[in-house]
This record gives C-alpha cells, structure tokens and sequence, in this order.
C-alpha cells in the first residue's frame, strides 16, 4: 500500500509520542514492502530539514509563516500536496492524529481519510475540567466529521473522545507498538537512581512528582532524580525549571538534575541503568515513554489515571499510582527502593509484556488489515 502520515512532530527533533509512534510504524510499514510518505507543519526553527528521507521513509516539513496565523498558509498548502498526490495515485491512504483538526473543511478526495486519536487539544481541556480554545476545538470537530473512519491508541482515548465529540462513528484500537531492542550487553543498574521523562509540565504531574521525591528523600537520603525533558513555561509559575529550583531546599534540589531533552538511544541507556522510572501523569492516551522504560527492564511507575491500566497490571508488570497523590507517589517509589525482588519481577514481566502484547510489528499488522478493509469499501 501507499501511505501517507500527516504528522507535526517526526524526529530527529524534539518530539512527542506521535512523532516517536508514526517514525516506528513508519519504518516497519517500508521493511514490510509498504511505501511511506510524511507531511507536516513544522515551526522555523525545528532542527530538521524541510525534505529528508529516513529509512526509505520520505519526510516533507512545512515552515510556519510569521504572525499569529502563520499557520494558515502552509495548512492549505498541506491540503493542496496531498490533494495532488491522491490525483496522481501516488497514495492509497491518508491518516493524521486528531489534535489541530489537519482534516477540517477538506472537500470529498478519492481515498479514505483516517484519524487516530492519540489525545486532541480538546480532549485534555475535557479531561483536566479546562476550558477548551474554541478555534481549535471547532477545528478538530470539524476534522472527526470529515474523517472517513477512526483509529484509536486506547480505550481510554476512543471513549472519552466520542464523549467529547458527541462522535457516532466507531473506533477500531490499535495499541502503540514499540521495537524491541536486542540488547546483547548487560548494564549494572545504579542504586536509588529515579527517572522521569517527559516535558516538565503540570498536566505531566512533574510537580507532584517533585513533592513526593522529597518526601522520599526524608526516608532514603541517598536518593536522586533525573528530569530528562524540555522546560515549559507554566501560566501560574513560569519557568517549570526555575520555579523547582527556586522552591525546593537547597540540601534536596542538589538532589535532582535537570537533563533536558536527550535522543532515544541516549534513553534507552539511561533505562537500561536507573533503578526505576516514573510518569505521574494525569492525562495520557497511550503514553510511548512507560513502554520504553519497560522494554528496557526498567521497572515502571506509571499513572493509574487514563491508559496506564491498559499497559499495567499492577505490581505484576509495574506499579500504578494516583498521579495527585504525592504520598502514594513516594511510597511506590519507596516500595521499589526497598524491595530488589518485586523491582526484578516487574522488571522481568515488563520486558515480556511489551514484546508480546505492544509489538511494533503487532501494531504494523494491525494497521495494514485496518487500511485493507477501508480501501475495499466505497466511501459515503
């Protein structure tokens, strides 16, 4: 099949879990015969080059124009690419995430449109009670209307979505995959070394999350942090970083290290040595970075809010906590701190549970019967 992604976010840059999901089902789509195209509304300054090509895999980068509508331009011009591709044959299929509604007021095209709810803007407003931006719930509405069918990465992502979005049509779940490294060398863990990966924002519960540790460090002195992620600016407090720095006691903050945004690789290392890792978010679709820390044998903390039981088991496969709960934060930290066997044991079933149930080739396969079965319908 001819695929084309519309995605904002495809590595090397910085990148969320879209970029890191559409790059690995990308590649495994082209190893499996497939051919792939990306397009995507990128800002000036993202450090990637406008066209590339990557793992056969070809990337076309769109620059945000000046001004507060800078982004109108290149979204036609998104369209207008796409719509000359479809005229040409050269793509069977188009998919786009949900968030900025890529699909809103496209015309009828001549193969099917699909969005895969990976968590629109709208849908955390919903789920953290905010108030949503009107422009772009209005666009991502009008972008499910418009879509000819629905993936989605979770339960958790397909229900509250079509709660939102009063949406009538149905979801088909295609969990996020993950490649399993195939590590040949074996790392040496370092002692109370504690992991949190993400952008240090609110809605990822890196507050809490630096609250509990605290905590923690009145019962393990010898513990430590390590916040691997870019600093945002908060609306109440500005600087993530700067306001922990500021707030915390100066014996505890030296305690905690600020690593900013690393590669995947550079990751991957990092989990393969920490004691654990932990992400006490309070909304996530299907987070990427639990799975990565998993796979790595990294016994995993992950939020009991959202998907994280769709990944979890709890204390058998990693922990699961309430992520507004900085006590029950840092007991499940000191749980794991103190207690070898059960770090070792949801180790060992984390590793299992991803190469088993969260494949990228299971999500690959997936995916393909999912296209197959929509190209062979006519569409309304």
């Amino acid at each position: 099949m001819k695929i084309c992604f519309i995605c904002p976010e495809y590595p090397e840059g910085p990148h969320g879990g879209i970029g890191t999901m559409v790059q690995i089902l990308s590649r495994e789509l082209v190893k499996n015969g497939h051919e792939v195209r990306v397009i995507g509304i990128y800002p000036h300054s993202y450090p990637a080059p406008d066209f590339e090509e990557d793992h056969m895999v070809k990337v076309w980068r769109l620059r945000v124009m000046k001004g507060k509508f800078g982004w109108v331009l290149p979204f036609i011009t998104q369209y207008k690419i796409i719509k000359k591709w479809v005229e040409e044959k050269e793509i069977d299929i188009v998919e786009a995430p949900d968030s900025r509604g890529w699909f809103a007021f496209w015309p009828k095209l001549a193969i099917p449109l699909i969005i895969r709810a990976h968590g629109s803007n709208t849908f955390i407003a919903n789920v953290l009670g905010k108030k949503p931006n009107l422009l772009t719930t209005f666009m991502e509405r009008q972008s499910y209307r418009r879509a000819d069918a629905l993936l989605s990465v979770s339960n958790f992502s397909a229900k509250t979505t079509s709660q939102v979005f009063s949406l009538k049509k149905e979801f088909t779940i295609i969990y996020n995959g993950l490649e399993a490294p195939d590590f040949s060398d074996i790392l040496e863990r370092e002692a109370n070394r504690i992991i949190f990966s993400g952008s240090l924002n609110r809605n990822k519960g890196v507050f809490n999350l630096i609250e509990a540790f605290c905590i923690l460090l009145d019962r393990i002195p010898k513990a430590t942090l390590e916040l691997y992620g870019k600093d945002t600016k908060d609306s109440e407090v500005g600087s993530v970083k700067m306001h922990i720095i500021k707030t915390i006691p100066k014996d505890k903050i030296e305690k905690i290290k600020f690593m900013g945004h690393v590669s995947r690789i550079e990751l991957f290392h990092v989990y393969r040595t920490a004691t654990l890792a932990i992400f006490p978010s309070f909304v996530e679709s299907f987070s990427m970075a639990p799975m990565e820390s998993m796979v790595c044998g990294c016994p995993t903390i992950y939020s009991e809010i959202g998907s994280g039981p769709e990944i979890i088991e709890n204390e058998v496969d990693g922990i699961l906590v309430n992520p507004r709960d900085s006590e029950d934060i840092a007991n499940s930290l000191e749980k794991i701190l103190n207690n070898p066997f059960l770090a070792e044991k949801i180790s060992k079933n984390g590793i299992i549970k991803i190469k088993n149930q969260f494949s990228q080739t299971l999500m690959m396969e997936k995916t393909i019967a999912f296209y197959r079965a929509i190209t062979s319908k006519p569409l309304a």
